[in-house]
């Protein structure tokens, strides 16, 4: 099962900055001091031996994931992460064309980039689409009614099928079974475990975990059961998280125990703030990883920051 992150940013896209540039810049400036390069691969040396905050961008699309599993491709979310999605699709003459797209939800950083997706514009392209709410049709057709854009849903000439995945339930598709579970969010939102040939991955982003009893608690925790990977909203500091109850997002400090709990082997930490800059969201990370050394000394539980690109295989 292969895993590819499209876009992990929260609430709104949020692209680098001329000023978030500069920092970053004067950083590998410092570090550079004094050394020569004279040749490419030198210097392609030094950059992978840089921090990752200073090495790459965590990335400014909204939320998208791939799984590849044997030769069936499922697509959890519609941020604009999925735009690249589409563009790698058809630059790399990918020749699975049929799709299974799941939603979490329809706030707008979860669906806006499904309109510039373009493989959902070409008739060779079959897409189906599972939600557990149940008018998503009629959801993503308002998205693009034309006050809101120029091309409306029908236009859009690709093989489109709605189909029914209600609430707390189960579906198989080519052997690969994919669960729902509903979680703490303004207008219901809904995490996902995918299982297949032993591997489990586990998809819960926007959800908050407050004031539960031990019972709705042990609910989350059965269904993160030994995931091999599991991402998770860690949008807040655990202090922001106390301050925005209801806001419908958690902390990494809440992802470490639930998934310590669980038993999963990987933590991603996901929908970063967008009010945060990489440096920030890099500095939640080293707060978390001290969290999980000095709660959970001896831990096997592996948590690695969301960035744009990132693979996962299982």
């Amino acid at each position: 099962m292969l895993i590819r992150l499209w876009g992990v940013r929260g609430s709104i896209p949020t692209p680098p900055t001329t000023a978030q540039y500069r920092e970053k810049l004067r950083h590998v400036l410092k570090l550079a001091s004094g050394k020569t390069f004279d040749s490419d691969s030198e210097a392609d040396s030094f950059v992978e031996g840089l921090d990752d905050s200073l090495r790459c961008l965590l990335g400014g699309n909204t939320t998208c994931i791939e799984v590849v599993a044997g030769e069936t491709r499922l697509i959890f979310d519609m941020g604009s992460g999925i735009r690249e999605l589409g563009n790698y699709l058809l630059q790399s003459h990918d020749p699975l064309n049929e799709m299974h797209v799941f939603i979490s939800h329809t706030h707008w950083d979860h669906i806006q980039g499904w309109p510039f997706f373009k493989p959902g514009y070409m008739p060779k392209y079959k897409i189906n689409f599972y939600s557990p709410h149940g008018n998503f049709e009629q959801r993503l057709s308002e998205q693009q009614e034309f006050k809101f854009f120029p091309v409306s849903l029908n236009f859009m000439a690709s093989q489109k099928e709605f189909k029914s995945f209600p609430p707390e339930t189960s579906i198989e598709i080519n052997g690969i079974k994919i669960s729902n579970i509903e979680l703490h969010h303004p207008g219901k939102s809904y995490g996902y475990r995918v299982e297949h040939e032993g591997k489990v991955f586990v998809f819960a982003t926007d959800s908050e975990y407050n004031n539960f009893t031990t019972q709705k608690f042990q609910k989350f925790i059965n269904f993160f059961q030994d995931a091999d990977t599991l991402i998770f909203d860690a949008q807040y500091s655990f202090d922001q998280e106390m301050q925005r109850v209801d806001w419908g997002h958690s902390s990494a400090f809440v992802g470490i125990d639930l998934a310590t709990q669980a038993s999963v082997k990987k933590l991603i930490l996901f929908h970063h703030e967008p009010d945060n800059d990489d440096f920030q969201i890099m500095s939640l990370f080293d707060l978390s990883l001290r969290y999980m050394n000095d709660n959970y000394p001896g831990s096997t539980l592996q948590v690695y920051l969301a960035r744009e690109g990132m693979t996962f295989n299982l």
